[in-house]
């Protein structure tokens, strides 16, 4: 038997949250059915149990005999409440939120006398707000629309609204459409994937021609997101994302501020990728400080790929001491089937910046996993080591198992290419004959060139080194 959805989303809440919950079962107004309440605290007591259906149909009737029926519709209710109870909770976070629903219960009413004081409430709060981020914006031309439609539109000899309900719908769209634009170019980038987003040139010219929308915090930080990161802006472009940020990141809530972060980090994992050394500080800077705010976390946890690019940026800066810290401190915030593999390869590639090869192997040999990410850094780190211990043989059996598992799965992404020439460039490595250095003044200036390999410094200090 499934666990039930409905406690399912229990185990989601807080515990503040269950009691909170608890109590409006109890609430008549919200609940009368005495039987849900018997049913949480039945779930209370046995929170981590796969529940018996017969036995806890018994707890909540204990006269009533068990029917599959009765059973299905008590799971329900129980649900069904409980999703309420979800958007209560969403509102009494955001209480501007539930202004617009004010407003249209006010209006089905035809109750305008207070319509018009709780829009004028409503307008006094918008103003006041800490956020501009474009779930702001479209509230704001919410509001501005409702007004409109029961209140401005029937006063046919007074200058209306629709001026600011046509601008506040402006501000949400332009925003909305650059921060899609900016989401839609990361995830192409790390997953493959691809997006259209429709009349991008209708909102660059419209910014050109009104330049005043850059007032609007929403619109003027992913502008600066979309020229640094999808129009591949240089340096100038980047460094006056980094101002909007610094200036403006206070006003968007804790998921865009991440998301913000995430493209600037982008834009510099990019610029390594070329080959531009001194975005190594930039891209470090960025993750250190998102770090101390809290908004890596994602559901709960950092991303797998955010751990390793910290980890890799910090030992490319020599930072062991912090290296050793952060895997300390942090690997328990990963999600828990990567923990320890990825502590373990992590742990590797610090023993092996420091120097400590055999150390490292050993470390790789413990970590076992099946994602493909995981297997592919732990191979990368073990042909460097390999080769630098000349141990040929080893090294020779590993690549050609390297070249079958690229083989075999042709759907990694970008992230593939890289490591054929990983492969491709050892095996040239090693069959360089020894002396000829015009040889490998050729091979150095390939492997400079080639823009989808990201080892190229260990290969230059290889070749240099022959």
């Amino acid at each position: 038997m499934s666990y039930p959805i409905a406690f399912q989303l229990l185990r989601q809440l807080s515990v503040r949250e269950v009691k909170q919950f608890a109590s409006l079962l109890e609430t008549p107004a919200f609940n009368r059915r005495v039987e849900l309440t018997l049913l949480l605290k039945w779930w209370q007591k046995h929170t981590h149990e796969m529940p018996d259906r017969r036995q806890v149909f018994q707890a909540v009737y204990a006269d009533k005999p068990y029917r599959d029926r009765d059973w299905y519709l008590m799971l329900s209710r129980l649900h069904q409440l409980l999703e309420q109870f979800l958007v209560w909770e969403e509102l009494r976070r955001n209480p501007l939120q539930s202004y617009p629903l004010l407003l249209q219960s006010l209006r089905r009413r035809k109750l305008s006398t207070f319509y018009e004081r709780t829009y004028r409430q409503s307008k006094a709060l918008t103003q006041k707000r800490t956020r501009t981020d474009a779930e702001i914006l479209y509230l704001e031309y919410a509001l501005e629309k409702s007004y409109y439609d029961f209140v401005a539109s029937h006063k046919r000899k007074t200058y209306t609204n629709i001026q600011q309900v046509s601008d506040q719908l402006d501000h949400f769209f332009i925003a909305e459409k650059l921060k899609q634009a900016c989401l839609a170019h990361s995830r192409g980038l790390v997953n493959q994937e691809h997006y259209h987003i429709h009349l991008l040139k209708a909102v660059e010219q419209e910014l050109v021609e009104r330049p005043s929308l850059q007032d609007i915090p929403a619109i003027r930080i992913y502008h600066a997101c979309y020229q640094a990161v999808v129009q591949s802006g240089d340096e100038t472009a980047f460094q006056y994302l980094r101002k909007v940020m610094d200036d403006l990141i206070a006003y968007f809530p804790p998921q865009e501020v991440r998301d913000i972060y995430l493209l600037a980090i982008n834009y510099c994992i990019r610029a390594l990728n070329r080959g531009e050394e001194p975005f190594v500080l930039e891209a470090f800077a960025l993750y250190e400080r998102s770090l101390i705010l809290g908004h890596l976390l994602e559901d709960g946890h950092i991303p797998e790929s955010t751990y390793s690019n910290i980890v890799s940026l910090g030992l490319k800066l020599r930072k062991f001491s912090w290296v050793k810290t952060f895997i300390s401190e942090h690997t328990s915030s990963l999600r828990i089937n990567f923990r320890e593999p990825l502590e373990g390869l992590s742990t590797a590639r610090l023993l092996y910046s420091q120097g400590s090869l055999s150390r490292a192997l050993q470390e790789l040999a413990r970590v076992e996993t099946k994602a493909p990410f995981l297997y592919l850094g732990v191979k990368s780190l073990q042909l460097k080591i390999l080769y630098e211990l000349e141990s040929w043989d080893a090294l020779d059996s590993l690549l050609e198992s390297f070249r079958v598992y690229l083989q075999r799965r042709p759907n990694l992404g970008y992230v593939r290419e890289h490591y054929q020439y990983l492969i491709n460039y050892t095996r040239r490595l090693l069959q360089l004959p020894p002396g000829d250095q015009v040889a490998q003044k050729a091979l150095a200036q390939e492997i400079q060139t080639t823009d989808a390999l990201r080892e190229k410094e260990w290969f230059l200090e290889r070749l240099s080194a022959l």
